[in-house]
């Protein structure tokens, strides 16, 4: 839907309304809002009527140079003309007031500076209102779905506490607030594909109000043969699932209602198909060179066996420093895995921000926080946690993804096999 929703209070002014309660000014001066329109979207022409888009409940807010908000009122309730003391001001106009994350609804917002002069009237004119919050979309392709358990869910985590989760049977597109000093979006993908537990974790540093970032699980191209004591992949080849992005710069606004009806979303235009490179831009790149592992013992080309006493270090070497430090596992073993992911939360964390997990990390000799951020040079170390494995039969994979200062990007996978 490419609306362009503009409308035009049809208002004719005539006397000055009473001042509010609380704002009593000193020399009345006075603003118009006869001739103010609201233009959302892209749309070039601005219409006369409400009939293409409701914008009864919208909010208009009035601020003085202070930022005090001085009156608001829905669009519904607005007055014809207001009293304002002469000044500097701004009008504001919001869809709704914004939330950390909704579903299916757009976030508008817009303003407009004017100054009121003694015994003169003010005219507001156009306001126009941009799309200013992050859509975003969730895609399963059919591949993926023939392949995974009905645990399967995405969860998306977007500013200091938005959060939505995402199932298969979702069909609408979330809605995430874009705060100052925060642009990392976290896509958490868990759940069963090919009857192997995944717990896969996507991060995105250069979020920005305006975008619909787009995001596509896909079943991993694996031509191995599963062999048969684990009837599923090659321990070796890593993880199930494949991650891409799109971003969809809206820059005017976004289609109210666009959400697609059928379960795997195919009528998204901006998305990749599966098997396409994600858009370079948004997606971090490849850092082979300025990001490189070391193990002395361990090996990421072939199974590992616990055995005790075995050296368990990755030295890891960012060149450009340590942003994200991003640790998933993986495991044939229901037991083992319901001890990391139940009891402990360990299932999936990032050493530069390990949150609540901080105290469990550190006990099992891991380097946390300031110890991770902008450093060149981390050591992994599950020296203490490689004895453990010996107790749980099964694969057991621990993917190792870095993200560097200028968004590059290398994941590494250490496999465990317990007969």
């Amino acid at each position: 839907m490419k609306t362009k929703i503009l409308a035009m209070l049809a208002f004719v002014a005539a006397t000055m309304a009473s001042c509010s309660e609380e704002w009593k000014p000193a020399i009345d001066g006075s603003v118009s809002f006869a001739s103010m329109g609201i233009e959302v979207s892209s749309a070039m022409d601005v219409v006369n009527s409400r009939a293409e888009y409701d914008l009864s409940s919208f909010l208009i807010k009035v601020y003085n140079n202070q930022n005090q908000v001085v009156n608001q009122w829905t669009y519904a309730s607005m007055p014809e003309i207001f009293s304002l003391e002469p000044g500097d001001y701004r009008v504001e106009v919001q869809s709704h007031e914004l939330q950390k994350a909704e579903w299916s609804r757009p976030y508008f917002l817009g303003s407009k500076n004017f100054t009121i002069e003694a015994n003169k009237v003010t005219e507001i004119g156009v306001v126009s209102c941009k799309f200013a919050s992050l859509k975003v979309s969730v895609v399963f392709t059919d591949a993926l779905r023939a392949e995974m358990a009905d645990d399967v869910q995405v969860e998306i985590r977007a500013n200091d506490e938005g959060k939505l989760i995402f199932t298969p049977a979702e069909t609408r597109s979330g809605f995430f607030a874009v705060l100052d000093g925060s642009t990392t979006l976290t896509a958490v993908f868990t759940g069963t594909v090919k009857g192997y537990r995944e717990n896969i974790i996507k991060t995105y540093t250069d979020i920005a109000a305006g975008q619909h970032r787009i995001i596509t699980f896909d079943l991993k191209d694996n031509p191995t043969t599963p062999p048969e004591e684990t009837g599923n992949i090659n321990p070796g080849e890593g993880i199930n699932v494949d991650v891409s992005v799109t971003d969809s710069a809206i820059s005017g606004g976004v289609d109210v209602g666009e959400d697609n009806e059928t379960g795997s979303r195919p009528g998204d235009e901006d998305f990749n198909e599966p098997g396409t490179d994600p858009d370079p831009g948004t997606d971090p790149d490849p850092g082979v060179e300025t990001i490189t592992f070391e193990a002395a013992q361990l090996s990421f080309d072939t199974p590992n066996i616990p055995a005790d006493g075995m050296n368990g270090v990755v030295d890891i070497y960012a060149t450009d420093g340590v942003a994200h430090l991003i640790v998933n596992i993986a495991s044939t073993n229901t037991e083992f895995f319901g001890i990391i992911n139940d009891e402990y939360g360990i299932a999936t964390f990032d050493l530069a921000y390990p949150g609540d997990k901080e105290a469990a990390l550190a006990g099992l000799g891991l380097a946390t926080g300031n110890a991770v951020i902008d450093q060149t040079h981390v050591p992994f170390d599950i020296t203490l946690f490689i004895p453990m494995l010996k107790g749980f039969p099964g694969t057991h994979n621990f993917t190792i993804t870095v993200t560097d200062n200028k968004n590059h990007q290398v994941a590494k996978t250490l496999t465990f096999v317990v007969e």
